[in-house]
Order: structure tokens, then sequence, then C-alpha cells
């Protein structure tokens, strides 16, 4: 799954301490999926303003939650990989509520 929020709180999109918390409420309560160690939340891309901002990875045990967020464009972009099942209404709602977005797409892909 895909999922592209836009027209973010800046303040939620650029904290660490609130990254950290979304992993763990997207996971424990919207994926109920088991997190496998802390998440790894880095802030990249300073030395250009249209690429800086955060990028979170939390690994799954099914596989992974990624997640980037730029300042530039206001927005934050979330992957879901998952090898289990998942609501993804509902793991769209919480991106766009949890960073407080005007709107958002989502695409959502099923392998066999």
């Amino acid at each position: 799954m895909a999922i592209d929020v836009y027209g973010c709180d800046a303040e939620r999109r650029e904290s660490a301490d609130a990254l950290r918390d979304f992993a763990v409420e997207v996971c424990d309560d919207v994926l109920k999926m088991m997190r496998y160690c802390d998440s790894i939340i880095e802030l990249f891309g300073l030395n250009d303003p249209k690429t800086a901002g955060y990028s979170l990875v939390q690994l799954i045990e099914t596989s992974a939650v990624i997640g980037h967020f730029s300042g530039h464009r206001n927005s934050a972009h979330l992957d879901v990989f998952s090898c289990a099942p998942y609501d993804p209404d509902a793991v769209e709602t919480f991106w766009r509520e949890f960073f407080g977005g005007t709107h958002s797409t989502a695409t959502f892909t099923t392998r066999q």
C-alpha cells in the first residue's frame, strides 16, 4: 500500500518523537502487527530544501512500514509492505488524521 497525505501539520511531520509514536500506534493499533526492533528515524537532504525531511523505517514481523516526510511539499508518504492482511481504509484514515492532512491518495496492491 502506498499513501500520500498533503496539507500536513508541520509540527508532527517534523518531530522525530511524533514519528516514533506514529510507528508504534500504526503497527500496534491499526495494523495489529508485531514491531521488530525500534523504528529507524533519520533526517535527510538538509543541503536542498526540496528534498529535506525525515525518513522512517519500522520493521514488522511480516515486512515493513516506511515513511518519508517532505517539508517542501508539506506531505507525508507511507508504504506498508506485509504478507498479512490488514484494513487499508483504516490505515489511510489513521495516517491522514495523525498528520492532520487535508487530503490523501492511496494505492493498494494485492500480491499473489
